[in-house]
């Protein structure tokens, strides 16, 4: 699947001293992030465990988020290490990444190495590791994934490695809440990516409508090429809201029929989307060992079979964004500008507005998982749970306080 299946972190000096001196100026050209704010009291979180080991648990909004948390580590004074998704750690970007302390894992599949390497980092070297607890990029930033189980299980594992040590047992897990606001109201560059996606889609430009109904417009132009591949024929009269969950049941239930796995209806839809992401990577799966020709075959055969399946995912994670009350639900042009970007991606194969934005950080008192270890003993899995379940309710919440910072838009202009 990979060559190699695992990538250590490398650290190179020069190339993080030049990382530090010009990062400012490198998020600006690459993300368009002009700063990042943390409230002095919030950054003392940090500050007070500048010398031990901790878990930074942030949200994944987008694909920028590694350069926030790298800039709390120039803020800090103390380098972190990043666990990242395989995959990107391929190519120059990738590269980069490698060397200025990110890790791989590979998602959906037990990584034993990547899950030892870990454990080292925090018992053996006492590091500050940063772990995205949903696993995926979502692109809602008001929202968050359901999250993923294994922060916290490795934060005990790394307990108890400690105490096999000899070493004090402290293990940390500090939530951090990351949200993207405009610096400015971004009316040029929405009406320029509206006028640009009607072009593309040959939809006629009309003054009568708000750019809110043009977004539903763009979007329901979407949704109906994806109604006929997946032959589906709404009814009469059917809007958006109705018509998005059956596309989308309809393809989820086609991947889960390939790769003989069910979906769980009692999940939400962006979580079962989700689940499904890791259902068919373990699927994929892997050769290891000294695999025979007739295994490559097999495994090959696997890949050529996921690839139109990934890309189906992929399709729907774009569009679940035009859901009728995202938008709607909390007017701001942070979320307009969330549903125009998936938008843009489905349509343009990329996001090609560039709004100016600070990233907005928050950080809240470290979970101190010796304080459960005894607990955590008694029952393992229940305990995990209930840390996740803390560490998601607190990075919402301060999600939620961020949103009286958003950029407010009204929808029927």
């Amino acid at each position: 699947m990979y060559t190699p299946m695992f990538i250590p972190p490398r650290r190179n000096g020069l190339l993080m001293q030049i990382a530090n001196v010009g990062l400012p100026a490198l998020v600006q050209l690459l993300a368009n992030i002009r700063e990042v704010h943390v409230h002095p009291a919030e950054f003392a979180h940090l500050e007070e465990l500048k010398e031990r080991r901790a878990l930074l648990s942030p949200n994944h909004p987008t694909g920028n988020d590694p350069y926030v948390l790298f800039w709390l580590s120039r803020m800090l004074g103390r380098p972190f290490y990043y666990l990242a998704a395989r995959e990107v750690l391929d190519g120059p970007r990738g590269w980069v990444m490698n060397h200025l302390g990110t890790y791989s894992v590979i998602r959906g599949v037990p990584d034993r190495e990547s899950l030892r390497y870990t454990r080292k980092l925090l018992a053996e070297q006492d590091s500050q590791v940063v772990i995205f607890p949903e696993g995926e990029i979502y692109e809602h930033n008001d929202t968050l994934l359901a999250f993923q189980s294994g922060v916290a299980q490795i934060g005990f594992w790394a307990l108890e490695d400690l105490e096999r040590g000899g070493k004090e047992p402290a293990m940390p897990i500090v939530p951090v809440a990351v949200k993207y606001l405009c610096i400015d109201h971004p009316r040029l560059a929405i009406e320029n990516s509206l006028r640009d996606l009607e072009r593309t889609l040959d939809l006629e430009p009309s003054a009568k409508l708000t750019s809110y109904q043009r977004l539903r417009r763009i979007g329901d132009r979407v949704l109906t090429s994806l109604e006929r591949r997946e032959e589906l024929k709404p009814r009469p009269g059917e809007d958006l809201a109705e018509r998005i969950p059956q596309v989308r049941q309809k393809v989820v239930d086609r991947v889960a029929r390939a790769i003989g796995t069910e979906v769980d209806r009692g999940l939400p839809p962006a979580d079962q989307l989700h689940r499904l992401f890791h259902d068919l990577k373990r699927w994929v799966g892997g050769l290891e060992g000294d695999p025979s020709e007739y295994d490559e075959r097999l495994y090959r055969r696997r890949v050529e079979t996921a690839a139109p399946l990934f890309h189906d995912l992929e399709r729907l994670q774009n569009f679940i964004a035009v859901t009728g009350d995202y938008v709607a639900a909390q007017a701001t042009a942070e979320r307009f500008l969330d549903v125009l970007g998936r938008l843009e991606r489905e349509v343009c194969g990329e996001v090609r507005h560039r709004v100016p934005r600070v990233a907005r950080v928050r950080i809240a008192p470290p979970i101190r998982l010796e304080h459960r270890l005894e607990e955590y003993r008694r029952n393992k899995r229940q305990v995990v749970t209930d840390v996740t379940r803390e560490m998601e309710v607190t990075i919402r919440t301060m999600l939620q306080e961020l949103t009286a910072e958003s950029t407010p838009i009204a929808l029927e202009v």
